[in-house]
């Protein structure tokens, strides 16, 4: 029984607001089709499911949350990785490959709990055979403009709801934005390291998509990171279900990592000169 990786964190604002966050679930998504998402996997733990993005051919990307276990970093030995399918339950699927985690690396600066604290990791495995169905995503080096909205795919094998569970690759379509107005509540040392999602009626990250990756342009700009909604004065617990009403859907921006990254997956893009313009 996988347990949802939500946790509740109140951060204080300004005006006497606080926002209230959570890890990410992906509600009202359609399911893919085999093929559709050959750089997706799912990362299993006993206790977690998340989503992770294949980088290289022995490398994936994920959020370091997802690797944290009542404040324990995971064994690795304890997470299996599977690419190449739909349903992650379908051992017969014909492009299906499971890998044993062999090393996780998380951002040195992770906060875990904490908006925008690097929440990042890299997954090591043994080599995929890469096909039609298991293959790598390139993740942008170009800056990201501030203010547009851009059309994007969320995609992981994320729950439709807060009370039920999916083990079926989803998709949906979402507009990233970044900018004061849709990452409201949040201050410019946090907004500077995330993308937001435009409203989407109800739509929008649910458990099991942490660590997914959003994909704009064919390139990889973003990891699933938190829900948040923010709350004025000290009210009773704001309603953080899948779809709930004023929730703010983020992704780490992977852009101000790529150097990081870059460190263990050489293909990878140099950061810009400048992330946002």
């Amino acid at each position: 029984m996988f347990q949802n990786a939500i946790k509740i964190s109140l951060l204080l604002s300004l005006f006497l607001s606080h926002v209230s966050s959570r890890r990410p679930r992906l509600a009202g998504g359609v399911e893919a089709q085999l093929g559709d998402f050959p750089y997706l996997a799912v990362s299993l733990h006993p206790e977690v499911r998340c989503t992770a993005t294949i980088i290289s051919s022995t490398w994936l990307l994920s959020a370091a949350h997802c690797y944290i276990v009542e404040g324990q970093k995971v064994d690795p030995g304890l997470v299996t990785i599977v690419a190449g399918v739909v349903d992650f339950e379908d051992n017969t699927s014909p492009g299906r490959q499971d890998r044993k985690v062999e090393e996780i690396i998380t951002h040195p600066k992770f906060q875990e709990n904490v908006l925008s604290g690097s929440d990042l990791a890299l997954i090591l495995v043994k080599a995929f055979a890469f096909s039609q169905f298991v293959s790598v995503v390139p993740l942008s080096g170009r800056p990201f403009l501030f203010n547009s909205a851009e059309k994007c795919m969320a995609s992981g094998w994320g729950d439709t709801s807060s009370n039920s569970t999916n083990t079926k690759l989803l998709k949906l379509p979402v507009v990233a934005v970044q900018n004061q107005k849709v990452c409201h509540g949040l201050k410019p040392h946090q907004r500077k390291n995330m993308i937001c999602l435009q409203d989407n009626h109800g739509a929008g990250l649910c458990d099991g998509d942490s660590g997914g990756p959003l994909v704009c342009k064919g390139e990889v700009v973003g990891v699933a990171h938190q829900v948040y909604t923010e709350v004025y004065g000290y009210k009773e617990e704001p309603d953080m279900d899948c779809g709930a009403k004023d929730i703010v859907h983020t992704y780490m921006f992977t852009c101000p990592y790529l150097n990081w990254i870059k460190m263990y997956v050489p293909e990878v893009p140099p950061k810009p000169p400048n992330c946002f313009i």
